[in-house]
């Protein structure tokens, strides 16, 4: 019978450490990192500190409430046009934000006699606010465009010993053994 564990990063790590003490040999890592887009993340839930990213093109009272875009603009990734005073994310209706952020699922996992051991954690997309010049509505115009950025390389690692080897998994596929 299998079964999975899911840690906290700390528990990962400290659960690689252990075996590698241990002298169980070789230990693999599958690192698995799928792209999101599934509104699980708006600009109302966003921290105070985060939220203030996106303060040029929208507003709310404080976490957890209504959204309203501030000036029109036109976000690249979803590619959809907002007119000013338009909801973004209800409070009403937290789930479903008309505008969410795109995020990546990171998942490392290692198998051992049978368990599997999985740590993940969601990057957020970074917002890149410009003004430029666009056609909207059949007019030419100096408009704001939101645009997402990939987040940086290093915020995909975590502090894995040396000795781990570490596979990008593109499709985990379970192989059954039959004897």
């Amino acid at each position: 019978m299998t079964s999975v564990y899911e840690c906290n990063e700390q528990q990962f790590i400290e659960n690689i450490s252990r075996l590698l003490r241990s002298g169980v040999g070789k230990i693999i890592v599958n690192r698995r990192i799928t792209l999101y887009d599934d509104h699980r993340y708006g600009l109302s839930i966003l921290p105070e500190e985060e939220f203030m990213k996106y303060s040029s093109i929208c507003e709310r009272k404080g976490i957890k409430k209504s959204v309203y875009a501030k000036v029109p603009f036109v976000d690249e990734f979803h590619d959809r046009f907002y007119d000013a005073k338009t909801i973004l994310h209800s409070s009403s209706n937290l789930p479903s934000p008309r505008l969410s952020i795109p995020y990546y699922r990171v998942e490392h996992s290692f198998s051992l006699w049978g368990n599997s051991y999985v740590y993940s954690f969601d990057l957020l997309f970074e917002p890149s606010i410009r003004i430029g010049k666009r056609s909207i509505r059949n007019k030419q115009m100096l408009i704001h465009t939101l645009s997402f950025n990939q987040p940086s390389e290093r915020m995909f690692e975590i502090n894995i010993p040396k000795e781990v080897i570490v596979l990008d998994v593109k499709k985990m596929q379970r192989s059954v053994d039959s004897y």
